[in-house]
This record gives structure tokens, sequence and C-alpha cells, in this order.
């Protein structure tokens, strides 16, 4: 039977339900990163999105900004070495880091067990369906890294600058409308099939939504 949703490539995303809410979880094909989202505000525009982010060993999410939101972040398990705004920071269980809209930042898991990552994100904005969005493709569709750009602009056009680059200026925006080019070329969509529905895993099942301390 025919449908009018674009094909979800990526297996590994879908909803499970935790003590009576929904749960949306997604796992990057390639990057060894995988996203909880534990609670959403009634108004995204003001009100704070909380989310566990799981990396792994060796794991190294690269400088970015969120132009318009405050990330808040606590440190579960492991320890990262966290770089924002050009100042490194060693973060072990229980340490916290706010990072302001608009500071590059960055972090490296420097332990020998995956790190688990407590996050608040202010405001909410559209920053879990970006999240959902960039992970949605196959594995074949992103380089090593991880990150296929011309779709990557597809997202931030479809959902905002969630998260973007910290350079700025007449090199970067030329750069974005390349990217538009190639992703139109290519016909690069955004999956929007529905997420499947999941029974939750004993490991996760039992957890429950936790704010990031406060620094």
């Amino acid at each position: 039977m025919s449908t009018d949703y674009v094909p979800r490539k990526n297996d590994n995303q879908w909803v499970e339900m935790r003590e009576g809410r929904e749960v949306t979880v997604t796992e990057h094909p390639v990057r060894d990163e995988r996203v909880e989202f534990l609670n959403e505000p009634e108004n995204p525009a003001e009100g704070p999105l909380t989310l566990k982010f799981y990396l792994g060993v060796g794991h190294t999410v690269d400088e970015h900004i969120h132009p318009e939101q405050t990330e808040t972040l606590t440190v579960n398990q492991g320890t990262i070495r966290a770089t924002v705004d050009g100042e490194e920071r060693i973060l072990e269980n229980g340490e916290t880091a706010r990072i302001p809209p608009g500071t590059p930042h960055s972090y490296t898991v420097i332990s020998d067990q995956e790190a688990v990552l407590a996050v608040s994100i202010t405001p909410a904005l559209s920053f879990k369906e970006f999240v959902v969005a960039e992970h949605a493709l196959g594995a074949e569709d992103y380089p090593e890294n991880g990150l296929n750009l011309p779709y990557f602009s597809v997202v931030s056009k479809r959902y905002g600058p969630m998260i973007a680059a910290p350079q700025t200026g007449v090199v970067v925006t030329l750069f974005g409308v390349i990217l538009s080019v190639i992703a139109r070329l290519k016909g690069l969509e955004i999956p929007d099939e529905p997420l499947a529905i999941r029974e939750p895993t004993g490991e996760t099942g039992e957890e429950t939504a936790e704010e990031p301390s406060a620094p």
C-alpha cells in the first residue's frame, strides 16, 4: 500500500512509553550517539527540553553553537573534556556546565566507559525534531565522520539552525548556499515516516526524567 511518507532509513529511532509519558529515542547510524528525549515543554518557544545524551568511548562532538538556546549539561556517567568558548574543562560524574546561546563548545569522552549526560535545552524550539531528522538517514548516506553536510543544510532550513557552525560571515553563508544546491541536485528529503512504537527495555524503561544540576 502506497503512502505519502518519505521512508525513514534509520531503524534505530522509536517512541516508547515510560511512566505514562512518551519518550523519543534516536541512535545515529554512524556517530556513536544515542539521544533520549525525556520531557518536552508545553510551550517550546519558552520551556526547556530535557534529554539524556549517550556518547561512546573516545567520541567527540565537534565544536558548534546553539544560536538561540542555552544548554546545561550534567555528567551522570563517565568523564568528558569540554571546551567552552576556548576554555577547556574536565567534567566528571556530577559536574555541570552551562553554555549560553551562541557560545562555541565541544566535548570528547575521555573515560574508559561511555558518557551519559543529562541535558537541558532552553528554550526547546524545534531541537528534538532537528536531531531526529538529522539522524534519520541510513548508514550508507553518511561519510565516515557521520555528518552529511548537504542533508544537514536541508534539516537546518526546515527546523532552523538548532545546531550551527561557530563561524559566521560571507564565506559561511556562501558555503550554505552551495550545500543547499547540492542537496537539491541530489534530491535529499527529510524522512517523515512515523516513528515505530516499542516496549521500553529493561535497561532504560525504569529511568525517570532528570533535570541537569544548576551550575
